[in-house]
This record gives C-alpha cells, structure tokens and sequence, in this order.
C-alpha cells in the first residue's frame, strides 16, 4: 500500500468530497431485457446462435 503525504492525503479527500456532493446524479435502470411473445421465441433465438457458432468453428476449422 502506497502511503501519501498531508498535500496528497488532502487532495484525495478533496476529491471525494467534491464527488459526493454533486447534486447532479444519473440514476441507475435497469436494462430492458427481451421479451418474447412466445416461450418459443427465446428458445428458437439461442438455437439459432448456438447453431451459427457452430457453423463458424467448423468454417474455422476448415481454414486451417
């Protein structure tokens, strides 16, 4: 651990005081997650992906 002097110790909770204090503060939300009509529809989504990841090492593969 890095020791700092009375200037840097200073400086540093400064800074956190000055970061604390702002009243001006993005919220955090919650990303929207799909949401599929149909039960179906996000299990047909990851086969499709599991399908072209496939497909892609076998093409890998074949380049070598």
């Amino acid at each position: 651990m890095k020791t700092f002097d009375k200037k840097g110790l200073a400086a540093i909770s400064a800074v956190m005081a000055l970061i604390s204090s702002e009243d001006v503060c993005i919220p955090y939300t919650e990303p929207v997650r799909g949401n599929y009509p149909h039960p179906w529809s996000g299990h047909s989504r990851s086969q499709i992906m599991q399908y072209r990841d496939i497909t892609q090492r076998r093409i890998i593969k074949r380049s070598r």
